[in-house]
């Protein structure tokens, strides 16, 4: 990070003008596995003081 902050501090071309930086902080993730029955599998992992939770969504 430190590398790369440095080189486009050198090089400010280095950068397109109308470039964006989007940062986003997690909450949570969910992921779905499909089924031909449309009876999906849904999992949310949450943050916890172990590191991550996971639980079941429904459907």
């Amino acid at each position: 990070m430190e590398a790369s902050l440095t080189r486009v501090k050198n090089e400010p071309d280095l950068v397109a003008p109308g470039w964006t930086l989007y940062s986003m902080c997690r909450e949570s993730v969910e992921f779905r596995q499909g089924d031909r029955q449309r009876r999906h599998t849904r999992l949310v992992y949450v943050p916890s003081p172990d590191g991550w939770s996971k639980q079941m969504l429904w459907p």
